[in-house]
């Protein structure tokens, strides 16, 4: 068997969560496809053209999962299932994220409470969650009746399949190591600018960030640290997938928000720090605009950086093939 069939098992079978139901399906398809291109060898094509032919007679591989383990996807329509089901895991995990961040920093602005905060920010992630679900839902659905089934402009081809994973699925070793260092310097900075800054006065060490963040932000700043960790050793595990990709957003814009409003608001920065090395107020509130910049420039690069990454792997990308298999 070629890469393309591998490709093209692993596409039917990586949702199947029963390892023995997998096991099988993984046997039957393959034997299945190595029957088919037999036929179509002995009817006078070439390995590589009659593999092809045979698994585009095949069709899409989630489809013919769904056929033997007779478990149909009704949701929307056979037609249009699977491309409601991606669609609805993007948007679900972006749209609701991104509306509760800006509804975050809004309130936060306006200096309400901060229950208020909380409770308005969930209630607004949750409604866009329902609204998002429920107009996405009757969109494929009036596609679904709008359209015949002679209509349908996605044919599958053995071209939209996904690349096997590299190194048995995971990342990079040296990728964890960096990630994983780099988060505890931050971690160590956080900590050394309150106890060991270079600015001293009487005796006493000026420390950068604002004290009172203490009590509030700077315990976020921590859990957030903790929760890239996390994230680190699941892309080690997993590769850049696309839930990995989503997952990434939420934190990644999270952090935009938390230091973007500190910062704006004259919260995060110690006054006595800034004052000892000169910074006026007139000078900071300048730098403003382009520190704010600077820092959605870097989580866009963050995010995009993910969303690149999970989409080398999308179904259909380019064909690369392995240069190590003989």
């Amino acid at each position: 068997m070629t890469e393309l069939t591998d490709r093209y098992v692993f596409a039917a079978t990586r949702f199947v969560a029963d390892q023995d139901e997998r096991e099988q399906l993984d046997r039957e398809l393959r034997e299945r496809i190595a029957d088919t291109v037999d036929d179509h060898r002995s009817a006078g094509l070439g390995p590589d053209e009659a593999e092809v032919r045979a698994l585009t007679e095949l069709g899409d591989p989630l489809r013919l999962s769904a056929a033997y383990r007779e478990r149909p996807m009704y949701l929307i329509g056979p037609r249009y299932y699977f491309a409601w089901q991606r669609v609805m895991v993007i948007v679900l995990a972006t749209a609701p994220w991104v509306v509760g961040v800006i509804d975050l920093i809004v309130a936060l602005s306006e200096g309400e409470p901060i229950g208020t905060v909380i409770a308005g920010t969930i209630s607004t992630i949750v409604i866009v969650a329902l609204h998002v679900a429920f107009w996405t839902t009757l969109g494929f659905a009036i596609a679904e009746r709008a359209t015949s089934p002679d209509d349908s402009p996605h044919l599958w081809t053995p071209d939209r399949l996904p690349q096997l994973p590299e190194s048995n699925g995971r990342g990079k070793l040296g990728d964890l190591i960096a990630s994983l260092v780099f988060l505890v310097i931050v971690a160590g900075l956080l900590v050394w600018q309150q106890f060991g800054s270079l600015v001293v006065v009487d005796g006493e060490r000026i420390p950068v960030l604002e004290p009172a963040l203490w009590r509030s932000w700077i315990p976020v700043m921590f859990l957030l640290l903790a929760l890239e960790a996390v994230h680190a050793v699941w892309v080690y595990r997993t590769g850049w997938t696309w839930p990995a990709a989503i997952v990434n957003l939420p934190i990644s814009l999270v952090w935009g928000a938390l230091l973007g409003w500190l910062f704006a608001s004259g919260r995060l920065l110690n006054p006595d720090f800034l004052d000892r090395v000169g910074l006026t107020p007139d000078i900071v509130d300048h730098s403003k605009p382009y520190v704010l910049a600077v820092l959605a420039i870097v989580i866009a690069w963050e995010i995009g950086d993910g969303l690149y990454k999970a989409y080398r792997q999308r179904p259909g990308a380019p064909d690369q093939r392995r240069t190590d298999r003989s």
